[in-house]
């Protein structure tokens, strides 16, 4: 898919380079490695996330980078493109990291099967290997299970230029290091993504979208919540602000898998569940466009939060009153885990929340300025990963990721 095509709201700037094979990317990072000239790489797909190729130079898990000459240096996967092999009587794709999520998603709907998670941002130029590196599963996870649920095996390259392949392309699988599922949610940091292969599901049949309008916050919550301890089968649960999908009243969101039968079983289980609270089916047209809003978040500025129900009303009532009044909105996710807010202007009000709530966030779209990087408020150590990027990016040839202090536990002396 060409610049022109994408319907992103930010196409991929045409200073971005992008090697033409494998063999390419290796000799840019061994040249890289040569040349020591202070940069760091960063993979990126088409930029549909613009906001998770940005970084904190000034931070390196923690320490500060030894050159202050430091710079960022984007380099684009979408020559790594095309489905290496679909077997559907096995349900697993293989597919290069650069393929536009459209395509995959075409390929497999001749063959009555889907990537059930919901990749976000497909129509927005999205690649499949962008969608593994930023671990962003849209709303189907809800009954499904995320992106590191379905993916098998991944191949990428490393520091020093070596093609590194891992996991195996088959369902059961358990031998060594899980190296596909550690690649998820990367952001780039640990590698540059070549191959990856999934596990896939027939689609949904015949889904219906239903909105349950709720009227105020502590009510949506309260029912959200029961829903998801109903013993029935919902594909998805979004909870929504009012001036989303309805002008006035908190709203749930739901995926109702069919056929109608089935559908209608679950939709009375529901009722009889909210109570006084309204239902409306949404009309082909009406739930396409919720479901846009929903999966892809679209925005000048957009960050996802992760957060647990309980925490929703105080992050209502707390949100900045400034944000607010600027025009802010959010949602929240897969029956409450996780927040998404867009807006316009800069972070630093978001960050300073987030921190006061030990909360992180990760930027999918940055607006014009954004001098704060991918990760914004409280982000903690992680140990792990810190160590495997030295020990797979021992010249630290890759961007940083933005971790906060270790704090290291002492025994007490009894």
């Amino acid at each position: 898919m060409s610049e022109s095509e994408s319907t992103s709201t930010s196409a991929m700037p045409a200073s971005i380079e992008a090697p033409e094979s494998v063999s390419h990317w290796v000799e840019l990072i061994r040249d890289w490695n040569a040349s020591s000239a202070g940069e760091r790489l960063i993979p990126v797909g088409r930029c549909s996330k613009p906001g998770l190729s940005l970084a904190n130079l000034g931070q390196d898990s923690g320490s500060k980078i030894d050159s202050p000459a430091s710079s960022l240096r984007r380099v684009s996967t979408r020559n790594l493109s095309g489905i290496l092999q679909h077997d559907p009587s096995e349900f697993t794709i293989s597919v290069a990291s650069g393929t536009p999520l459209k395509e995959v998603i075409a390929a497999l709907a001749k063959h009555g099967q889907t990537l059930p998670f919901d990749p976000p941002r497909a129509g927005m130029g999205a690649t499949i290997g962008g969608c593994v590196a930023s671990g962003w599963s849209g709303p189907g996870r809800w009954r499904y299970g995320g992106l590191r649920d379905f993916i098998l095996a991944a191949s990428f390259l490393d520091g020093l230029g070596n093609e590194v392949h891992t996991g195996a392309p088959v369902v059961k699988n358990a031998a060594g290091f899980d190296f596909p599922k550690l690649m998820v949610g990367s952001l780039g940091r640990l590698g540059v993504l070549t191959r990856l292969t999934f596990k896939v599901f027939p689609q949904s049949v015949d889904p219906q979208t239903w909105a349950v309008k709720c009227g105020d916050l502590a009510m949506a919550t309260r029912h959200m919540q029961t829903l998801t301890r109903l013993p029935i089968e919902l594909d998805a649960i979004e909870l929504c602000q009012p001036g989303m999908t309805d002008p006035e009243d908190w709203c749930i969101v739901l995926r109702v898998p069919g056929p109608p039968s089935v559908a209608k079983s679950i939709m009375d289980r529901v009722r009889e569940t909210v109570g006084q609270a309204g239902s409306l089916e949404l009309s082909e047209e009406h739930a396409q466009k919720s479901w846009s809003k929903l999966l892809d978040v679209p925005g000048e500025v957009s960050v996802r939060i992760p957060i647990t129900p309980r925490q929703i009303e105080t992050a209502v009532q707390s949100f900045p009153q400034e944000l607010t009044q600027r025009g802010w909105k959010m949602h929240f996710g897969l029956a409450g885990n996780v927040m998404f807010v867009t807006g316009a202007g800069d972070l630093t009000v978001l960050d300073a929340w987030l921190m006061q709530h030990s909360l992180a966030g990760l930027v999918l779209d940055p607006g014009e300025t954004n001098p704060l990087g991918t990760q914004i408020g409280m982000w903690r150590h992680d140990e792990v990963v810190v160590r495997v990027s030295r020990a797979i990016d021992p010249h630290r040839c890759f961007a940083p990721f933005q971790f906060g202090e270790p704090k290291h536990t002492q025994r007490t002396e009894a």
